[in-house]
């Protein structure tokens, strides 16, 4: 099972997502997020979600936006990918699911091997805080 998640972060890594349009979500591309989680030891923390999605929206207005204020999510390598912009990399990060918003988090277990977890649907700060923390082991 874990060689799954090794196989499915490399087809993913290996794909360039469109840079985030919403100036409230820090700018950058799928492929650039994952070297910087590489380069820097970093949890690599994705956002799935659509323009027309209201959760997608209320998510990045008032969960997201504030925490990249604060440097919440400095500990993390952050992107978001548009599921209309990048359909392709949104399924293969969601494994098709279609609902929307999605957390996930890429992260190193003790044996530094990549695991993913995931929320889905909007998530208030404290849910999204606890994710990050148990990734990073504060």
């Amino acid at each position: 099972m874990m060689v799954s998640y090794v196989v499915t972060l490399a087809l993913l890594f290996t794909t360039v997502a469109e840079p985030a349009t919403n100036p409230a979500v820090k700018k950058e591309d799928y492929a650039a997020a994952y070297k910087e989680a590489v380069e820097q030891d970093k949890p690599l923390l994705v956002v799935v979600g659509a323009e027309w999605c209201p959760a997608c929206t209320s998510l990045k207005n008032s969960t997201l936006s504030p925490m990249l204020q604060s440097g919440e999510l400095d500990t993390v390598s952050f992107v978001q990918i548009d599921h209309d912009q990048d359909r392709d990399l949104s399924d293969r990060l969601t494994r098709g699911q279609r609902s929307f918003p999605q957390i996930i988090l890429f992260s190193k277990n003790g044996s530094g091997q990549w695991v993913r977890q995931q929320l889905k649907g909007f998530q208030s700060k404290q849910p999204v805080r606890q994710l990050i923390r148990n990734a990073v082991g504060s």
